[in-house]
């Protein structure tokens, strides 16, 4: 068994929050930071009023979610790539998906609940469509597959279902190999995704025909494939260039995206960019795992990791906040928009941090490690002192 502390840039530790690695957390804030301001600017801007050079910038934060799941195959595998963690016997198995399910599902069943009540009260809420999602059929429901009353939660869905395949995942990448394993992914996730896309061409928001977890399948795997590689110390030895590498591929997938939309390239094009994004993060992700690096240090700000931490409380919370607080933000005038923005993001912040030391750790006996912040040292207790009695 490889100790955790040959991995590089790893942190070690008992509390929940300690046993990370910085840069991961890093890029899951950056992650949530791309899919709220894709949600906020969203129709905030006439499509024909946004300039084309400027305009993949504005239109693909949803591109947070496909690092998403490539972060979630890395942070599933590692401790399996490592051998921190068995897989020899069924018990193994039942423990996995036993600490998997507690972690996902109280929170989901929580956010569902309050946030279909909330839009029942507000004259919404199908009755069919909840107990699909609450009985996890949405995830194989081309009709309840992005919830009216919280459309993101879609891919919370597929995460759901990567983690019920996770570990015939890893078992056939051990009986196989895991890059035979990744070879046949890549390629049925793209046949998924070109049948969807050719079934519904005009579609250009996430979708069952495009989206669902058969046609991701392959970030997650990439995913597993990173983890597997940062655990035999195969990190680039120039990060920088890697780095720059990285974001030339997500920036020619943006503007593939964007010029899709725009209908100046077909619509299949859409899944082979998919590919070329995915390479673009995987090589970012692998360039920031290595140590010293300027960008290492900037992922592993505390405050991004925090926020990277909370990312499953603040992306399941968002979007109903979104729409409840500023549902016609396209008509507000800059400073009406500028107040509605700053006190959707301050209660999003608090309530995600509320469900997230609450909900997603209620276990957890010290919040402090939760959110990085130093242990309180208490004072040692003077010693008394004795009367002497003559």
């Amino acid at each position: 068994m490889r100790p955790p502390a040959a991995l590089p840039g790893r942190t070690e530790g008992k509390a929940p929050a300690a046993q990370r690695v910085p840069v991961i957390n890093g890029l899951r804030g950056l992650a949530i930071l791309g899919v709220v301001y894709a949600h906020v600017v969203a129709g905030v801007w006439p499509d024909d009023a946004v300039p084309i050079a400027i305009s993949p910038l504005l239109t693909n934060g949803g591109s947070g979610v496909n690092l998403f799941f490539i972060l979630s195959g890395f942070v599933l595998f590692l401790p399996f790539a490592s051998g921190d963690r068995p897989l020899d016997s069924t018990r193994d198995w039942l423990s996995f998906y036993r600490r998997r399910s507690l972690r996902l599902l109280p929170l989901f069943y929580v956010a569902v609940t309050v946030e279909w009540v909330v839009t029942a009260w507000l004259g919404g809420g199908d009755v069919h469509e909840l107990l699909s999602v609450l009985g996890l059929g949405f995830i194989v429901d081309a009709r309840t597959f992005g919830p009216s009353f919280n459309p993101p939660l879609w891919s919370i869905g597929v995460e759901i279902a990567f983690s019920a395949l996770f570990l015939p995942l890893v078992d056939l990448s051990r009986r196989r190999g895991l890059l035979r394993l990744l070879a046949l992914v890549i390629v049925v996730a793209l046949a998924a995704r070109v049948a969807g896309i050719i079934r519904y061409p005009d579609v250009g928001a996430a979708a069952f025909g495009t989206d669902m977890f058969l046609c991701r399948l392959d970030e997650f795997v990439l995913g597993m494939v990173v983890a597997q590689l940062y655990v035999q110390h195969r990190l680039p030895c120039r990060p920088g260039r890697w780095a720059l590498a990285g974001m030339a591929l997500v920036a020619i997938a943006w503007v593939g995206f964007d010029l899709q939309v725009r209908g100046i390239v077909p619509p299949l094009t859409r899944a082979i960019l998919g590919n070329v994004l995915d390479a673009g993060f995987c090589a970012i992700v692998l360039a920031a795992l290595v140590p010293g690096t300027r960008l290492a240090a900037a992922l592993s700000w505390r405050w991004l990791q925090v926020l990277g931490m909370m990312c499953y409380s603040v992306y399941i919370w968002h979007w109903p906040l979104l729409s409840w607080m500023m549902p016609d933000r396209a008509s507000l005038l800059t400073g009406d928009f500028a107040a509605a923005l700053l006190s959707y993001l301050l209660l999003m912040a608090a309530l995600a941090a509320l469900s997230y030391r609450f909900i997603e750790f209620a276990r957890a006996r010290a919040w402090r490690p939760l959110f990085l912040l130093p242990a309180v040292v208490r004072a040692a207790p003077s010693p008394s002192i004795g009367v002497i009695r003559q």
